[in-house]
């Protein structure tokens, strides 16, 4: 019999290269990494598979966290670090410069065409 799916919240977050993916329980130590969110996202996937196989080749019992893999990951966003990625945070003034509000229009461009690859 399968194992129910267990939920298991992922934090995204960017930086200056990309973007990385945690598990946000500690005894979870899963992470991805990616250019893109979902290439974070996938290479998450990717280290789950790679720790239940790692568990398999050494003959031990998969610890009870890993759910025998069976793991349905909920992402949640770091907003901020997200909005800094892009280059739309600077809290320095009250008025925008037309530069920086070509920066902010630019950035949330960008976040909405990463935000149209999410699926529910």
């Amino acid at each position: 019999m399968k194992a129910r799916a267990k939920k298991v919240i992922a934090i995204i977050e960017a930086s200056s290269t990309g973007y990385g993916v945690y598990a946000e329980d500690d005894q979870l130590p899963l992470t991805g990494y990616g250019k893109t969110i979902e290439e974070a996202k996938a290479d998450l996937k990717t280290q789950l598979d790679e720790m239940i196989e790692y568990f398999k080749e050494k003959g031990e019992k998969t610890p009870a966290i890993y759910n025998k893999g069976n793991l349905e990951f909920v992402f949640k966003y770091d907003i901020a670090s997200i909005f800094n990625h892009f280059g739309m945070l600077d809290a320095t003034g009250t008025l925008a410069s037309d530069k920086q509000k070509q920066k902010i229009e630019h950035g949330l461009h960008e976040l909405g065409r990463e935000l149209l690859r999410v699926r529910l």
